[in-house]
C-alpha cells in the first residue's frame, strides 16, 4: 500500500512540475507568426499539366479493433482516490475528529511561490496515504526589521533598514494511524525544497495498561521481588524500633521495682531496728525489777 502510495506521489509530484513548467514556458514564448495566405485556385490547364496525385486514406474518429478506446472516468472528489493533477484539490473529511499531527511551513518572500506549490503537494500526498487534513491555514505574517549603521566612515551619519517576511501555512491531520502520519512527515523530508522550512508535530493515544505490554514477565518478577526487599526492609526497621522501645520500657519497669524493693528494704530495717530498741528496755526494766524484789 505504501509502495502504490509512494509511485502515486512522485507521479503526481512529476505531474504538478511539468504543467508548471510548460505554464511558464507558454507564458514566456513569443506569440506564433500568422497562418500563410490561402492559395487561389488554380487553372484548368495547369491542374491539367499538374500530376495526379494518389488518393489518400480517409480519417475517421472510429476507433480500430486493435486499439480499443479508454473511457474517461470523471474524478470524484468524495472518493478516497489520489487528486489529480489537472484537478483541484479536495482534502478527505475527518471521520472521528481525532487530532494526530500538524505541519507548519514557512518560508521568506522570496519563496513564497515555492511554499504556495509545496503546500499544495503536501496536501496531496495526505490524500493518496488516505489521511484527512484541515487545508492550507494561512498564519500571521511576521515582520522581522534591523536597522544598521550604512557606513562607519563617510555615511555614518546615515542608516539602512533591512526587512524579512516570513509567511506561515499550517496543515493539521485528523484520524490516521500513527505509521502513516509518520511515513508522510519523512516522505515530505525527502522531497523538501529548497527555500521551505518544515516542523512536525504529531501525537500518539496509547489505551490504559499499555505499559504492562512493553515489560516481560522476568522483569515484572525482578521489580516485585525488589519492591518486596525494600517492604521487608521498612517492616525490619519499624520491628527493631518497636523492640527497642519495648525493651527500654522493660527495662525501665525492672529499675522502678528495683528501687521500690530497696525502698521497701530499707523501711524494714529501720522498723526491725526500732522494734529491738523497744524491746531491749523492757527486758532491762525487767530484770531490774526481779533485783530489787529478791532483795
Amino acid at each position: 500500500m505504501l509502495a502504490r502510495a509512494r509511485t502515486a506521489l512522485s507521479h503526481s509530484y512529476r505531474g504538478l512540475r511539468a504543467v508548471s513548467t510548460q505554464a511558464d514556458a507558454a507564458a514566456a514564448a513569443p506569440p506564433p507568426p500568422p497562418p500563410p495566405p490561402a492559395s487561389t485556385p488554380s487553372t484548368s490547364s495547369a491542374s491539367a499539366a499538374s500530376p495526379s496525385r494518389a488518393p489518400q486514406p480517409s480519417t475517421s474518429s472510429t476507433p480500430s479493433p486493435s486499439s480499443p478506446a479508454v473511457a474517461y472516468t470523471e474524478w470524484d472528489p468524495n472518493s478516497t482516490d489520489p487528486t489529480p493533477v489537472w484537478e483541484h484539490h479536495v482534502p478527505l473529511k475527518p471521520t472521528h475528529g481525532v487530532h494526530v499531527g500538524t505541519l507548519h511551513l514557512r518560508s521568506y518572500t522570496q519563496s513564497r511561490d515555492d511554499l504556495t506549490f509545496f503546500t499544495n503537494f503536501a496536501l496531496r500526498a495526505a490524500r493518496a496515504l488516505g489521511l484527512p487534513t484541515s487545508g492550507a491555514t494561512y498564519l500571521p505574517t511576521r515582520v522581522w526589521l534591523r536597522t544598521v549603521v550604512r557606513s562607519p566612515f563617510a555615511h555614518k551619519k546615515s542608516q539602512q533598514n533591512f526587512w524579512r517576511r516570513t509567511h506561515k501555512r499550517a496543515i493539521k491531520v485528523y484520524d490516521g494511524d500513527e505509521r502513516i502520519v509518520q511515513a508522510w512527515f519523512a516522505y515530505l523530508s525527502s522531497q523538501a525544497m529548497p527555500g521551505v522550512g518544515m516542523k512536525a508535530q504529531y501525537w500518539t493515544y496509547r489505551p490504559v495498561g499499555w505499559g504492562k505490554n512493553l515489560v516481560s514477565e522476568t522483569e515484572m518478577r525482578e521489580y516485585k521481588l525488589g519492591r518486596d526487599v525494600a517492604k521487608a526492609k521498612v517492616t525490619a526497621a519499624q520491628g527493631a524500633g518497636m523492640v527497642k522501645a519495648l525493651a527500654d520500657k522493660l527495662a525501665q519497669e525492672l529499675q522502678g521495682d528495683v528501687e521500690r524493693a530497696e525502698a521497701e528494704g530499707q523501711l524494714d530495717s529501720a522498723q526491725r531496728k526500732k522494734k529491738v530498741l523497744e524491746e531491749v528496755p523492757s527486758e532491762i526494766k525487767g530484770k531490774a525489777d526481779g533485783g530489787n524484789a529478791a532483795a
